[in-house]
């Protein structure tokens, strides 16, 4: 059953969310606030979010799987910022909003008079959740800061080469983006469940590094000054290949129980006196010999050391797991989703449909949440405030200052 078919209502049903962010921290925020059940309207500028822009486009509609993992459940609006009297109009769409997101570099929505404490001040139950790589008010604030920027400079990098003995680099994930994309979702409900019981919204001020730093276990231990061994160490775990080509990994450092592991694969007797080097050697030509994962798992089962197949997430998608637990949505033709980061019994939550196309509800979205009339909407088109869907154009927050994934620029 889908989220739509479920008589149980949403967590965050009847919230209207105004999101301005771009790229992946913001929007992956407003993703997961759309799957909760907010009425979540991204604000566009007239050439939509850069990553639109990204391969793989697929469908008639050329969408791309990356936008739609961000972006899925949303509605778009999209305004030229830089047309005459178009700030005033999206300041007044913010003001009858419930939360305001945004991304950009500390005090780029101020030249638009759409800064935090300007709308809360007209508007003083307004959640306003701003991310940017330093946060505000500090000596950092204007510094540039893109993900892997801020994995970089937040310790991430260093200690993932530290720990490995290997030289630094970066991962394919942007986690300084989707830690505190998912850490402001968090700020964000409680900040409403504040609102109820005080009446009053706030400003959210998220930080990417102290996103990074705050989901970092091994943060403390760093601060402590500590560099020997540590538990649980799981970059030694190794990796071997079976005969099928299938890798295993196995869930501990296999070395001290050389002798077990050896005796299950092999009548062969091998002995305590290797070195961990020696011993992986032994056991990586001992496990491609194995002809499929069950057959080592099931021996390996015999002393109590676990071992996991190594899956793609296409391999994933294809275990009966998947289809039991629904994980997966096609949320339009060749494009699938997550559907839900977990299962609520008395709420109804995962992504409510499709990614939008650009500037797909910009009619819609001002008629509902500001009452405009057919005839002030078609004025408005023909004036340039509301976008042509398909029309390039650099954003005007770009132009001054602000840059989505966090903060970066120089301000004019």
């Amino acid at each position: 059953m889908s989220p739509q078919d479920d008589p149980v209502r949403a967590p965050l049903e009847g919230i209207r969310v105004l999101d301005f962010s771009q790229v992946v921290s913001g929007p992956i925020c407003g993703r997961m606030l759309a799957d909760l059940g907010a009425d979540v309207v991204k604000l566009e500028p007239p050439g939509g979010d850069v990553i639109r822009q990204l391969p793989p486009p697929i469908g008639d509609a050329a969408m791309n799987p990356y936008f739609t993992w961000a972006n899925a459940g949303k509605r778009s609006i999209a305004i030229d910022l830089r047309a005459e009297g178009a700030a005033a109009l999206v300041r007044e769409l913010a003001l009858a909003s419930d939360v305001v997101l945004e991304n950009f570099r500390p005090g780029v929505l101020d030249q638009f008079g759409m800064g935090s404490a300007e709308l809360r001040a007209a508007n003083p139950r307004l959640v306003y959740c701003s991310i940017s790589g330093w946060g505000t008010d500090n000596s950092w604030s204007m510094r540039r800061a893109y993900a892997a920027m801020v994995q970089a400079e937040s310790g991430r990098v260093e200690l993932d080469a530290r720990l490995r003995g290997a030289p630094p680099e970066q991962s394919p994930h942007v986690d300084g983006d989707i830690t505190p994309g998912l850490l402001a979702v968090s700020a964000i409900c409680a900040a409403l469940l504040q609102r109820e019981r005080e009446g009053r919204g706030q400003h959210l001020d998220v930080s990417m590094a102290e996103g990074l730093l705050y989901t970092d276990e091994w943060t403390s231990t760093e601060l402590s000054g500590y560099d020997g061994p540590r538990v649980p160490d799981t970059w030694l775990y190794p990796v071997f290949t079976l005969a099928d080509g299938t890798g295993a990994a196995f869930m501990g450092d296999p070395h001290p129980r050389l002798p077990e592991i050896a005796a299950a694969l092999t009548d062969e007797p091998i002995g305590y006196d290797h070195s961990r080097e020696e011993a992986l050697e032994i056991l990586g030509s001992l496990v491609s010999k194995v002809p499929d994962f069950p057959t080592l798992e099931a021996k390996m089962e015999q002393f109590g050391f676990l071992v996991a197949e190594v899956r793609s997430v296409a391999d994933v998608a294809r275990t009966p797991w998947a289809r039991e637990r629904a994980v997966f949505r096609e949320v339009e033709p060749g494009i699938q989703v997550t559907a839900a980061p977990y299962h609520a019994s008395g709420g109804n939550v995962g992504v409510r449909g499709r990614a939008p196309r650009l500037g797909e509800h910009s009619r819609e979205v001002l008629g509902e949440r500001l009452g405009v009339s057919p005839e002030r909407l078609d004025a408005l088109e023909r004036a340039g405030v509301l976008a042509i869907p398909g029309a390039a154009a650099p954003s005007p927050l770009a132009q001054r200052g602000g840059a989505p994934g966090g903060s970066a620029g120089k301000p004019e």
